[in-house]
């Protein structure tokens, strides 16, 4: 087999597994053009393109008197199988996310005041709660004005208890965040997708789990803002 069918050939299994993994519907155009336009395959577009153009040759030019026109190098094709294999098994999002070890954690009996301070400190701005390994809830700055509104700046005292908030940790009870839990597989792609999808009412999505199964009830592997894969994973600068 020469070197322009074995692109051909290498461009049609792309095209296939893009159908197969996005549902691609080839009637609203090719799969290769809609990926490369896609945030997941805008990094390749430039040579999608090149590829594109040269299986568009050699579908209608491929010979002159029986001699290939083009012989594609095998660097291109390569490429359509790397590009291939990116589609077939994307990147995980768990190596984006703050692992659990580097996490900034909070119990009930902790004081308010010094963990605020680390928060400032560290650069978080959510902290999980836990309770002998088990997920309570969210501590956040938010959940700290939330407090004050309701009860008034007098309740407030420096010797305060994460457990004075209690009733407002629970993910539900955040009155403007959100906060999903995915399984550590979960692909970067998956967890952008979320970080993007509008959210219900005004509830904005501040914080994404990754645990060992997927729920709430999970083993806690890592935790992602929408800061660590739209911004951080470009600049690399986190805001947890």
């Amino acid at each position: 087999m020469d070197n322009a069918q074995r692109f051909l050939d290498g461009y049609k299994r792309l095209e296939e597994e893009l159908i197969r993994r996005y549902d691609y519907d080839e009637k609203y155009g090719s799969p290769v053009v809609r990926f490369m336009n896609d945030k997941e395959g805008r990094q390749f577009r430039d040579k999608l393109d090149l590829c594109r153009e040269i299986r568009n040759f050699l579908s209608h030019h491929s010979e002159l008197e029986g001699t290939p026109v083009v012989q594609p190098s095998d660097a291109i094709i390569s490429f359509l199988e790397e590009v291939r294999e990116f589609v077939c098994r994307p990147p995980l999002a768990l190596p984006y996310a703050t692992q659990f070890c580097d996490i900034l954690k909070t119990s009930l009996n902790q004081r308010v005041q010094p963990l605020m301070k680390k928060m400032q400190k560290l650069g978080f701005s959510h902290v999980p709660v836990l309770d002998s390994g088990t997920f309570i809830g969210v501590f956040s700055i938010a959940t700290f004005f939330g407090y004050a509104l309701k009860n008034g700046l007098s309740a407030m005292n420096d010797d305060m208890l994460i457990e004075d908030f209690r009733e407002l940790l629970p993910p539900d009870k955040h009155e403007n965040e959100q906060f999903l839990f995915m399984h550590e597989e979960a692909t970067l792609f998956e967890v952008r997708a979320a970080f993007e999808k509008k959210t219900q009412r005004s509830k904005r999505l501040a914080a994404i789990f990754l645990t060992d199964n997927g729920s709430i009830n999970g083993r806690m592997m890592g935790m992602l803002t929408p800061w660590d894969v739209i911004g951080g994973a470009v600049t690399g600068a986190p805001d947890r």
